[in-house]
């Protein structure tokens, strides 16, 4: 029988339990929680012997859904296997507990009652004791989907009004997966031998001297492997150093669920989220808060840098990834073993080693050479670090003094004004005293004066952050001076304090090679930007240092070819 023809017959008061069907039933339950599944387990014996203690009835199967939200069918896959069978003509009638047992959905409700009464099969929920043959039933089903959507929407709510609530507790919620810690009654207990395992990255991250990748190698060599006995992760590794939870930060609010009905979650950026420093027996910390700002400092630095398009500006590889341009191209250095010469590594424009001498003849720079340049520089800063780190602690004296709130509060206000013009300008076109085009032309140049007002600003929030951290820091940035120069460490020194080399030629002698080597020793970390920020020379407050410096290169690039001359000058910040 067709649809229509049990229909006609439910309609003369035919019993549906009379009629000769094809019947299966549906289960589901929303959570895996035990009694659950037991509940799911009885309505799958249930059902079966109550399918086949009605003669007129022939069982076909069931269909069940374990664990699964009802809001949206898109992962109830024993829903869509159903809905497929129905489509062969499996069977005639689906029988279930209740209407939000099927769906809370009313718009995917009403699509499967109409897809499945298309295909001659109709639903009976047994706890309203209704079913899709019965016309009659059309509108009380409608109501009560909706109620069930209604339901659907308001526990939503209520899960995010206790979310809320336990984040205003400081209640820990989320998995228990958290290297370090195990939660206990909505607090989190440091785990020793974790704990030691997050503090070594933290240590060793905050050094600068490791990327994420080498990082995990390090740990590697030390015995610190993931659960499954592998190299951590750059992802891994990279979630540990940003968890506030390592300092003891309570953090919450990370993402929202946007759509109750369709699931759908979307990330809250850092500054939206729900961050406070909790009690010691709530969220005890494992690092300091000190290591931890100082690693993710580096971790910013180092992902913006990366975005920029430039991989090296982390400075991740080598000591001179990130701080070497071509002056014809304002293209990055970039590190080459060569074919003929793979122990002895060489430096050249990235334009060369994609499309070679048709595009650049800028000078190939032995690695060794660089580094007995460097060598020669450090020498020379070491005969003055008692002067350099004399003239810093005098910067660091002069910026206690310095005050620009006054400067801030007259850009505020000016800001205010500009705006309140905009608002006048507005109510002037409500009166019909002011046109639309004038309005546009007056907007655009109220926009004008705001976006420099702005960006001024910006500039002295920028400056008085930049003059915080480094009052903050002077002592630690005066004592690392003075190690790293003592110690003459090449690489670290490299690392740390080289911020660009521009490399060019003389009278177009690719062998001829000039550099321009600027230094920051002022200790802030400057971020990077794709291409050289000295293309043009040196910047306002970078004096010359060493002047024309010489050096003639220790060995041949190549057999038969000439050697490097080199002619250098030294720039440094001034103090």
């Amino acid at each position: 029988m067709n649809f229509l023809e049990i229909s006609k017959l439910i309609m003369n008061g035919e019993k549906i339990v009379n009629l000769p069907l094809r019947v299966c039933f549906y289960a589901r339950v929303s959570t895996e929680s035990d009694n659950q599944l037991n509940s799911l387990e009885n309505q799958q014996t249930y059902y079966e012997n109550y399918i086949k203690s009605k003669p007129n009835w022939t069982y076909v199967s069931g269909y069940i859904d374990e664990g699964i939200s009802g809001v949206r069918v898109e992962k109830r896959w024993g829903f869509k296997k159903m809905i497929e069978d129905a489509k062969n003509h499996k069977f005639d009638l689906i029988i279930t507990k209740e209407v939000s047992r099927f769906a809370r959905d009313l718009e995917d409700s009403i699509h499967y009652i109409r897809l499945l009464k298309n295909v001659n099969v109709g639903i009976y929920f047994e706890n309203q004791n209704l079913n899709t043959f019965d016309s009659n039933s059309e509108l009380i089903l409608n109501i009560m989907f909706n109620l069930a959507q209604d339901e659907s929407r308001k526990l939503s709510g209520r899960v995010k009004f206790g979310h809320m609530e336990a984040i205003k507790k400081g209640h820990v919620l989320g998995s228990s997966n958290i290297i370090g810690y195990k939660k206990e009654n909505c607090k989190l207990v440091i785990v020793p031998n974790e704990a030691k395992l997050v503090r070594k990255i933290f240590a060793l991250y905050a050094s600068g001297n490791y990327g994420l990748y080498k990082l995990s190698k390090v740990l590697a060599s030390l015995g610190f492997y993931n659960k499954n006995g592998n190299y951590y992760d750059k992802d891994t590794l990279k979630r540990i150093i940003s968890n506030p939870k390592y300092k003891g930060f309570y953090r919450g609010k990370t993402s929202e669920i946007i759509d109750y009905r369709t699931k759908k979650r979307i990330k809250i950026s850092v500054d939206k989220q729900v961050i406070y420093k909790t009690e010691e027996d709530i969220i005890p910390p494992i690092v300091e808060e000190e290591l931890w700002n100082k690693a993710n400092d580096i971790l910013k630095m180092r992902t913006k840098n990366y975005q920029n398009n430039n991989y090296f500006n982390g400075g991740l590889k080598y000591s001179f990834s990130s701080k070497m341009y071509c002056k014809d191209h304002n293209t990055n250095y970039q590190r080459s073993h060569g074919s003929k010469n793979k122990n002895r590594p060489v430096w050249c424009c990235g334009m060369y080693l994609k499309y070679r001498l048709t595009a650049c003849i800028t000078p190939i720079i032995a690695e060794i050479d660089l580094y007995n340049i460097m060598k020669i520089i450090i020498k020379s800063i070491s005969l003055d670090k008692n002067k350099i780190v004399n003239d810093l602690y005098v910067l660091y004296k002069d910026l206690e003094n310095l005050n620009q709130d006054d400067d801030l509060k007259i850009i505020e206000d000016n800001i205010k004004k500009v705006e309140d013009k905009k608002t006048l300008a507005l109510d002037l076109v409500i009166n019909e005293e002011l046109t639309k085009n004038e309005l546009k032309f007056q907007f655009k140049k109220y926009e004008k004066e705001l976006n420099i007002l702005r960006k001024q600003k910006e500039d002295i929030l920028r400056e008085r952050k930049n003059i915080k951290d480094l009052k903050e820091n002077k002592l630690d940035i005066l004592k690392w001076i003075k190690r790293e120069l003592e110690n003459n460490l090449l690489e670290d020194f490299i690392k740390k304090f080289v911020d660009e080399i521009i490399i060019s030629k003389i009278d177009n002698n690719r062998y001829n090679i000039h550099l321009d080597i600027y230094l920051n020793l002022n200790g802030n970390i400057k971020e990077k930007i794709k291409g050289a920020r000295h293309q043009e020379g040196p910047l306002e407050g970078e004096k010359l240092y060493i002047n024309n410096n010489t050096y003639t290169s220790v060995e041949n690039k190549r057999k038969g070819q000439h050697l490097n001359y080199f002619t250098y000058n030294v720039y440094i910040e001034e103090l």
